[in-house]
């Protein structure tokens, strides 16, 4: 393991190929014991939830379009978090996971760990974003058919995620914080390029969402700024509600030691 700091950061920290407890990746954090299966039931929920809102999602918008907005990145970043994270359950259900005392997670592991760490962030921003600068109340009478479908993918994927959140043990540390900023960065230069190549959205319009009009350069970097910004803040909090989801887990819930008998002093020495 190549060292970063005297404090032992690696650079396998800085990915996501090394954790203390693989059991952090496929436990409860409301759960005595060491059984799996009840993470295991409720990712199945979760990852039929997000499946049903990814289906809907691509049919209700078949098109090359699709691919364009952010939303329906978000959607399928959801979908994927729920699979990959519904495969660690079953391998810990009906495998014997690897010793990973003096090596790297389990590549499926890895996989999920990435997968969440963006997904919670940007399904959460993407809700945000909607509902703060694009949910418009007046919409036009032959658009309130897609309500709910709006509904579910700026208001129900971010429930499933939240839920993942809630429910695992999966840490969030703050050095990944790179990894969602990455896909937002990613996106904003995406828009970009595909306004200065002449794209356009569904309607012919030239520009992907209306407020990340690359026509107006300015506004659309102070948009992209402050996204920035509040993707930061909003990490932030995630890790703050991180440390304290697993403190009180670990306070009324988790088994950390074993219920032994009271043992009483050596008569002699005192000792116990």
């Amino acid at each position: 393991m190549v060292k970063y700091s005297r404090k032992g950061l690696s650079l396998s920290d800085l990915w996501v190929l090394s954790n203390e407890k693989l059991s952090d990746f496929y436990l409860t954090s409301w759960q005595k014991g060491e059984s799996p299966i009840p993470m295991l039931a409720m990712r199945f929920m979760l990852a039929a939830a997000a499946a049903g809102i990814f289906a809907w999602s691509v049919y209700s918008g078949a098109s090359p379009y699709w691919f364009i907005f952010l939303t329906n990145w978000g959607v399928l970043l959801v979908f994927l978090m729920t699979l990959s994270g519904l495969s660690v359950s079953l391998v810990a259900t009906f495998k014997n996971l690897p010793d990973i005392s003096e090596g790297n997670l389990p590549w499926y592991v890895s996989t999920y760990w990435l997968t969440y760490n963006i997904a919670l962030i940007i399904s959460l921003m993407i809700t945000g974003l909607y509902w703060i600068l694009l949910y418009n109340p007046e919409q036009d009478e032959e658009l309130v058919n897609s309500f709910w479908l709006d509904l579910s993918t700026h208001g129900f994927n971010s429930c499933i995620v939240f839920s993942e959140f809630l429910l695992s043990r999966t840490p969030l540390r703050f050095v990944h914080i790179y990894q969602p900023i990455a896909i937002g960065l990613w996106y904003s230069i995406f828009s970009g390029i595909y306004y200065a190549a002449g794209g356009t959205d569904s309607v012919g319009n030239p520009f992907i969402y209306e407020i990340l009009d690359w026509r107006q350069t300015n506004r659309s970097l102070a948009l992209v700024a402050a996204a920035l910004a509040a993707l930061i803040v909003l990490y932030a909090v995630m890790w703050g509600l991180t440390i304290c989801r697993d403190k009180i887990s670990v306070a009324i819930i988790r088994t950390t030691s074993l219920d032994l008998p009271f043992t009483p002093p050596d008569r002699i020495s005192g000792a116990v």
